[in-house]
């Protein structure tokens, strides 16, 4: 019996980049979960097992990617989920494994990705 593939999950508020992230990490052989905010992301953990990677963007609209990786870094359950970030911007925090600077291609996200967690094919 084999095991269902890791599920990743992104925030992004961009529906563009959020849906190319979904079909680019899908076709990798992950399960991804997508949210256009940090607070859908919350609602999304507290009804799911912990993912085995975060994508988030933090600067979305209300900011907060800021909140929500505070949050990941503070619960216990979460506290091991690695975070790995889509900004312009270097951006500094505890909880953040990797910045993906935007622009970034398909290679370069599909290795970062890879670094934190290999599909199930």
């Amino acid at each position: 019996m084999s095991r269902p593939p890791p599920t990743l999950l992104i925030v992004e508020d961009d529906s563009d980049l959020r849906e190319a992230l979904v079909e680019i990490l899908s076709a990798e052989g992950f399960t991804v979960a997508a949210t256009a905010s940090g607070t859908e992301a919350l609602a999304w953990l507290d009804a799911h097992p912990p993912p085995a990677l975060a994508l988030l963007d933090m600067w979305t609209p209300r900011k907060d990617g800021w909140l929500l990786l505070g949050i990941l870094h503070q619960r216990p359950a979460l506290a091991d989920v690695p975070v790995v970030v889509i900004s312009a911007n270097e951006e500094k925090h505890p909880a953040i494994r990797e910045v993906l600077q935007k622009p970034f291609d398909r290679d370069v996200l599909v290795a970062c990705v890879r670094r934190f967690v290999h599909a199930v094919h």
